[in-house]
């Protein structure tokens, strides 16, 4: 694009945004679509995260500190018998079930049966394992494949531990900061027209955008209600019209029907034209 070409269109740009602001209404207006997850979809989230985090833990640590002790001086038990099998989730999920028979002391005549579940990471795993006692503690007892992968176990723990205690807080967070603009929102803040860059539309309702926000560049989501679009500018590549709440840096998203503020009907027709113009 020459020169010329880039000044005439950011000239037309201007002009057309000058055009907008003149017709836009200068009323305090109510935003009718905020274009953010609900507070409550989010705290419902945070509840999931945190409902994934309790149960990771409730299922899996006690069995890992039990293997981790005996892991620290294992001896073999030659005369345990194993029962069970491992799956393979994902390619490199393993998740074993078994069941060990064995004596707990040398004296004893009746086997006792103990069930473990464990899982681990491994490309090639060995299936081929062997039942281990706590030398200190011989009634503690496990597998060789369930020691071995000891550390991978950790770090898996603590990888999931991560990613749902983000989940739960990373909601929890993304609520209160919509509970804020709610609020923010009701006191019908200034509004002002601005244009932004729609980059991509995913699921045709999330809406990816940048502006520039006090000379900053932003990038920016807004979620649509269903079976609407941005009011995309003609004349404009990927030109969309959006609103600035004044005093903040928050941005919404216009949709083609112009609901997404309270406009009149008459407001609605003279933005169009000055759109069109």
């Amino acid at each position: 694009m020459s020169q010329t070409q880039f000044q005439t269109r950011g000239t037309t740009a201007e002009a057309q945004l000058a055009s907008i602001n003149a017709a836009f209404p200068k009323r305090r207006m109510q935003i009718l679509a905020t274009g953010k997850q609900g507070v409550l979809m989010l705290i419902g989230l945070s509840m999931a995260g945190l409902l994934f985090l309790v149960g990771l833990v409730y299922m899996t640590v006690p069995d890992f500190l039990y293997d981790y002790k005996v892991s620290k001086d294992p001896v073999v038990d030659e005369r345990a018998e194993i029962h069970g099998s491992c799956k393979s989730r994902k390619v490199i999920f393993i998740d074993c079930d078994v069941k060990i028979r064995y004596l707990p002391t040398p004296q004893d005549t009746v086997a006792k049966e103990i069930k473990h579940s464990f899982w681990f990471v491994s490309f090639q795993p060995s299936m081929s394992t062997e039942a281990v006692r706590s030398r200190s503690n011989p009634g503690m007892i496990t597998t060789t494949m369930a020691t071995e992968h000891i550390t991978n176990r950790f770090f898996m723990i603590l990888t999931f531990a991560l990613l749902f205690g983000f989940m739960t807080f990373g909601c929890l967070y993304a609520a209160w900061l919509s509970h804020l603009f709610n609020r923010l929102i009701q006191t019908k803040p200034g509004l002002l027209p601005v244009m932004v860059k729609v980059k991509d539309i995913q699921n045709q309702r999330t809406i990816f955008f940048e502006t520039d926000i006090d000379g900053v560049k932003k990038k920016l989501r807004h979620i649509m209600r269903k079976k609407e679009s941005p009011l995309f500018l003609p004349h404009q590549e990927d030109m969309a019209l959006a609103v600035r709440l004044t005093g903040s840096p928050h941005i919404v998203l216009l949709n083609d029907d112009l609901t997404a503020l309270d406009f009149t009907e008459q407001e609605r027709s003279a933005l169009r034209a000055a759109i069109a113009a």
